[in-house]
């Protein structure tokens, strides 16, 4: 007999039946007035229907509280299971963590000792410098997750929902897939008529950045983007470094026109212009 609440109640119902009919065979109306008095009244044979059924309820209820203990034992083994399947996964999640944050500080304290080592010798590492730094990477971190977009155009009551469908279209036109949600847009600078301000689109993480600047030179294919370009989040010096390479590059392009120029890692490079479709847009 395999325990259930339905057969529980089954019992229940079956034993309080059962007491009726005992009820009945004494000549009692309720189970206060079942007494040794009363018993003693009755004959041979009622006395017997009154025991054998008294000792099948029992024997019944015996086997449903035998039922209900395995029952309660397998429960409790699952039970125990359960508690180290969770013990495991938690301790598994905790190692991940404590994985993770050694793994994290390895890296703030690699970016740290990069920051500092710049420092002039003989000055000794303080708190302001140490801040200093985690402030650079902060701000690197930030910037890595940012998209510039330039020619793009801009009308001049140029409502959000414009520049987010331009930007949409214009990510799409790059063939990167999937197509990286921006999660924010706005154009930087100050509005000047006939000037197309530069965008910036924040994305999801660096890895969706770089992404969509291996694809930009897709768009010089398209008749709408061709002279849209994209770029990364640059600083005030990486801009000017940046704007001196890109004059080194021109001058180079007018002293050899039949090679590809463009720049990756900061740096100039050449391929030939047969290669130049499998080249990414300088960055």
């Amino acid at each position: 007999m395999d325990f259930s609440v339905d057969r529980l109640n089954a019992m229940d119902h079956e034993t309080t039946s059962e007491f009726q009919k005992i009820f009945k065979i004494a000549n009692v109306s309720c189970r206060s007035d079942f007494t040794d008095t009363a018993l003693m009244k009755l004959n041979k044979n009622p006395l017997i229907k009154i025991i054998n059924s008294l000792m099948n309820l029992v024997e019944k209820n015996t086997e449903l509280c035998k039922s209900a203990a395995v029952k309660i034992d397998v429960m409790k083994s699952e039970k125990i299971a359960d508690q180290k399947l969770i013990i495991e996964v938690q301790q598994g999640q905790m190692n991940s963590v404590q994985e993770t944050v050694k793994s994290e500080m390895k890296s703030w304290t690699d970016v740290v000792k990069k920051n500092t080592a710049q420092r002039p010798s003989g000055k000794p590492l303080t708190q302001n410098s140490i801040k200093q730094a985690v402030r650079t990477v902060n701000e690197e971190t930030k910037r890595s997750k940012n998209l510039m977009i330039y020619g793009c155009h801009e009308s001049d009551k140029e409502a959000d929902f414009e520049l987010n469908k331009a930007v949409k279209e214009i990510l799409k036109g790059t063939d990167v897939f999937p197509v990286p949600l921006a999660c924010e847009v706005y154009r930087i600078g100050r509005k000047e008529p006939g000037k197309n301000r530069p965008v910036k689109v924040e994305l999801a993480c660096a890895s969706e950045v770089d992404s969509v600047l291996m694809r930009a030179r897709n768009l010089r294919e398209s008749k709408v983007f061709k002279h849209v370009y994209l770029g990364p989040d640059r600083t005030k010096e990486e801009q000017l470094a940046h704007s001196k390479l890109v004059k080194e590059m021109k001058q180079m392009i007018q002293k050899d026109s039949n090679k590809h120029y463009f720049i990756r890692d900061r740096k100039i490079c050449s391929a030939d212009k047969s290669l130049s479709s499998q080249m990414p847009q300088s960055s």
